[in-house]
């Protein structure tokens, strides 16, 4: 491996060039670092036409990776480069410059590697997750799946994994920048390495969640040490699914695609709004990446993984949800008589497999030692032992439950998302989704014609009726194995055999818009209800979450021209507006005055609390008074009914009505006696925690980075805020250390790692795209960085920055910083 590094302080030129033309200077660049083939001003005379392109492009190739990154304002990178390879080398270079730690880690992880570096861990937590990961054999997978992506998508991930590796040739493991510096298990990293975390990006709603309990599993009277995974771990993994009901997952996002009909311009908007963790593998990190005449795309991901996953081009912007659901499927093998490996279905008597997996595990002295174990497999995947949940669910001489991953040979992210990003219009967009479907995503896309389109393409299993009616019965969806009545279906027209076929997806092209917050899709569009996909992807008739009703009602709000400008979006996410507060606080307000100081339980006391109510301005701003209150009020409220902003009941008195999802359920009508006995408690707990009734929210709710507290506007999902904010224990499979705190309020306040993470408006007009945006957590993990937590602080003001794109407006920026990057 060979490479070299030549900074260039960029003058921005004056003149206006074509849209093509933006294109001419930087290939210029490449030319004369190259080779000094032009002068500028000759190459700026010639750079409209598309021979000079085909020309610069034809003198690279063959001569080894080349990019000019671009930093813009606050860190953007802006990547240029003559093919897609050079294209991955300076995406790969910038995101090792911002953030090698945590795709380094996640390395690590999936090559089943994490005892040798760290030992065994707590618990045996990384013996477990080494066995889980070489038991599913992601490496391997990407090592046969490699050849048959396509060959752009290849290129593109070969030179991610150059650029990655030849800035961390520059800088060594110690000049690595973040919370991994210097650590022994830094390394480079290889195209099957990205395509096997790739697959486990693939199965986060899946096989991920199942890893401690393939761990475990082993059969009755096998000998082999037990691991100390304990219990909880079992049951908290499968809890912290996307798609689990009731989970405690750290993803989540609203999504709203607008058609002409609602965008000021007469041409499509978007607005992206992704809830993903702030710390971790899951970060997502922003980067725009142009190839001139082949690729020309800005937007977020998540490292790793090349390209951008929410984001636009010059004609489309999209963006995605979590889709509801299940991804894997369990069964119930039925063994055969004394044969705790071998199982019926049906007919036939099978044999499970047998895989001895080595896993090196470092010793309190230092030595690597290996530790052996065998581990089982049925005809579809991994035997689990899910015991820890219910004692029939464990592996028995009778029994044993088989774990089923719609996502296991899902090698196809990398070649999806950059068709997504070549796409010209959203019947494209769907095009893409018919060829490769998502791992585990709703879809959200407008384009510049003005059309707008949702599409629920998940990996899903397609569940014959006996199946269906077994999963749906079951606590854990667990189906006969045994029956091959139950077993997936397989239909034409599938991504992959035994997946539902794309002609049964839910899908809504409008004019209008379209939405989602993680809801049911049968309220992609309240005014066009679809009707008629399979129930797995979420019941229809179903009554809106309270965060997917306030994105509802906001979308019926555009202001009054009848249409959403730019700015119009970034505040119907920066507004820190919450249903809970919409609906109820004037309600509240009234029981205030009509029982405050009154002998009823919870009221005596209230007046001090009441009159905090009554100056707060109903949002969650960092300087809100009254905010914190509030949540404490609502959040007794929810403890005893969990329901209460979702159906009739304490808060509300109209029952749903599925002819209007909108507005109900409605008719807010709280309850003296709960609201009084929540009044009392949200008084008792804020100051027990040791702060005023009137503190500003910005006071209690914040992150922490690099030791600092930082503040934090918005609210959890559960009070029906559209920017969520919200704490989770483990926001990731992430070595890095998670800050300690709480989601609930103590003297620390309200500690935050997950919640809006990347926000993104898009406007598609005459003269092109014009877009705003912000990822909240900033581009750099590295607390020296200037761009380590500048984009938090505003998030904090409440402000965004312009997304920039073309030629002229990157030129422009006063904090432009050219970077030429080579290698082999």
């Amino acid at each position: 491996m060979s490479g070299s590094v030549l900074a260039k302080s960029t003058s921005p030129s004056k003149g206006s060039l074509g849209r093509r033309a933006r294109f001419a200077l930087p290939v210029v660049v490449f030319l004369l670092v190259s080779f000094s083939l032009v002068s500028p001003l000759a190459s700026a005379q010639s750079a409209g036409s598309s021979d000079f392109i085909a020309r610069a492009q034809s003198a690279i190739a063959g001569i080894g990776y080349r990019a000019e990154i671009r930093r813009t304002s606050h860190g953007i990178p802006h990547v240029l480069a003559a093919d897609l390879g050079s294209a991955g080398f300076g995406q790969g270079w910038a995101y090792a410059e911002d953030r090698l730690c945590d795709l380094a880690d996640q390395v690590v992880k999936v090559r089943g590697e994490r005892s040798r570096w760290l030992g065994a861990g707590a618990q045996d937590e990384h013996l477990a997750s080494d066995l889980g990961y070489l038991t599913l054999g992601l490496v391997e997978k990407a090592r046969r799946a490699l050849p048959s992506i396509s060959r752009d998508a290849r290129a593109l991930l070969e030179g991610y994994a150059a650029g990655y590796n030849r800035y961390l040739a520059e800088v060594g493991p110690g000049g690595v920048r973040g919370w991994c510096a210097g650590q022994p298990w830094i390394g480079p990293v290889t195209a099957v390495d990205l395509l096997a975390y790739q697959q486990d990006l693939a199965i986060v709603s899946s096989g991920r969640v199942v890893l401690p309990s393939v761990a475990v599993a082993r059969p009755p009277g096998d000998g082999q040490e037990a691991l100390r995974v304990p219990a909880a771990a079992v049951s908290d993994a499968l809890r912290s699914a996307p798609s689990a009901v009731g989970g405690a997952s750290a993803l989540g996002s609203n999504g709203w695609a607008l058609g002409g009909l609602l965008s000021s311009s007469g041409r499509g908007a978007l607005l992206a709004n992704p809830h993903f963790p702030w710390q971790g593998e899951l970060q997502l990190w922003e980067s725009h990446l142009t190839v001139p005449g082949t690729l020309d795309v800005y937007g977020a991901g998540i490292g790793g993984l090349p390209g951008v996953q929410i984001g636009f081009t010059e004609q489309v912007a999209w963006t995605h949800t979590v889709a509801p659901g299940p991804r894997f499927t369990f069964a119930q093998l039925q063994l055969t008589p004394g044969r705790p490996t071998g199982y019926r279905v049906g007919d036939r008597v099978l044999d499970m497999r047998s895989q001895v997996v080595v896993v090196q595990v470092k010793q309190a002295d230092g030595r690597v030692e290996p530790v052996r174990r065998t581990m089982w497999s049925g005809e579809h995947g991994p035997i689990v032992d899910l015991s820890s949940i219910d004692a029939g669910y464990g592996w028995t001489t009778t029994g044993a439950i088989e774990f089923r991953d719609a996502n296991a040979d899902n090698s196809g992210l990398l070649d999806f998302w950059l068709g997504m990003a070549r796409t010209r219009n959203v019947a494209e967009v769907a095009a893409r989704h018919v060829e490769h479907g998502t791992p585990w995503l709703n879809t959200l896309a407008s384009d510049r014609s003005g059309t707008s389109w949702y599409g629920n393409a998940a990996r899903t299993p397609n569940l014959t009726p006996e199946a269906m009616r077994a999963w749906s019965s079951s606590p854990i969806g667990l189906l006969d194995g045994g029956d091959p009545k139950q077993d997936w279906r397989v239909e034409p027209g599938a991504v992959a055999a035994g997946l539902l076929p794309a002609s049964r997806w839910p899908r809504l092209t409008r004019a209008d818009y379209v939405f989602n917050a993680n809801n049911s899709p049968w309220a992609a569009n309240p005014r066009s209800p679809l009707r008629g996909y399979p129930q797995q992807l979420g019941q229809e008739r179903l009554a809106l979450p309270a965060r997917a009703r306030l994105n509802a009602l906001l979308l019926e709000e555009p202001g009054p021209t009848g249409r959403f400008t730019l700015d119009a979006l970034v505040s119907a996410v920066l507004a820190d507006e919450s249903l809970g507060a919409r609906s109820l606080l004037e309600p509240v307000r009234g029981l205030c005055r009509a029982h405050a100081g009154s002998a009823e339980a919870g009221w005596r006391d209230a007046g001090k609390a009441c009159a905090v109510l009554d100056g707060w301005d109903g949002r969650f701003r960092v300087d809100s008074r009254g905010a914190v209150l509030w949540r404490e009020l609502l959040t007794a409220v929810l403890a005893e009914h969990p329901d209460a902003l979702n159906a009739a009941g304490p808060l509300l008195s109209s029952p749903f009505d599925p002819r209007d999802p909108v507005r109900t359920p409605g008719a807010p009508r709280p309850d003296p006696g709960v609201v009084g006995r929540a009044i009392d408690s949200a008084q008792r707990n804020v100051e027990a925690a040791g702060f005023p009734l009137d503190v500003p929210l910005g006071a209690v709710q914040h992150s922490v980075k690099g030791g600092r507290e930082l503040p934090v506007p918005g609210a959890p999902d559960a009070l029906g805020a559209v920017n969520v904010v919200e704490r989770v224990p483990a926001p990731a499979t992430t070595l890095e250390p998670v800050a300690r705190g709480s989601g609930e309020l103590t003297s620390d306040g309200y500690r935050v790692n997950t919640g809006t993470s990347f926000l993104l408006a898009v406007q598609f007009t005459d003269r092109g795209p014009r877009a705003k945006g912000l990822l909240t957590f900033s581009q750099s993990i590295d607390p020296r960085s200037p761009h380590f937590a500048d984009q938090q602080a505003l998030f904090a003001r409440g402000e965004v920055r312009e997304c920039l794109f073309t030629w002229a407006q990157i030129q422009a920026d006063p904090q432009l910083r050219t970077t030429v990057v080579r290698g082999t």
